[in-house]
């Protein structure tokens, strides 16, 4: 699932929700991705799209998740394109 996430700066990035992060996202909230379609709601996209990023830094400092949301001006689902490569869509300035 790739969330373009907009910062109050201006900058945009699209992360991926990859199973990593699903399993985070389950075991936070006590539910299972099947039961994702009808109950997802900006925190959980906020939580996908963060566990990614941290993901993607391989281990760099990233700030803590209630620090980034606060950084965090929208929030996209958009749709996914199997013909898009993950590295085409990681990062976008």
């Amino acid at each position: 699932m790739p969330i373009l996430i907009e910062f109050n700066s201006g900058e945009k990035a699209t992360y991926i929700a990859q199973p990593p992060e699903w399993a985070k996202w389950e075991k936070a909230v006590s539910k299972t991705i099947s039961q994702a379609q009808d109950s997802i709601g900006i925190w959980d996209l906020m939580f996908l799209a963060y566990h990614s990023m941290k993901r993607e830094a391989g281990g760099k400092p990233v700030k803590n998740f209630e620090v980034w949301m606060e950084t965090v001006a929208e929030v996209t689902v958009l749709d996914a394109d199997p013909k898009v490569l993950s590295q085409e869509a990681s990062t976008e300035s």
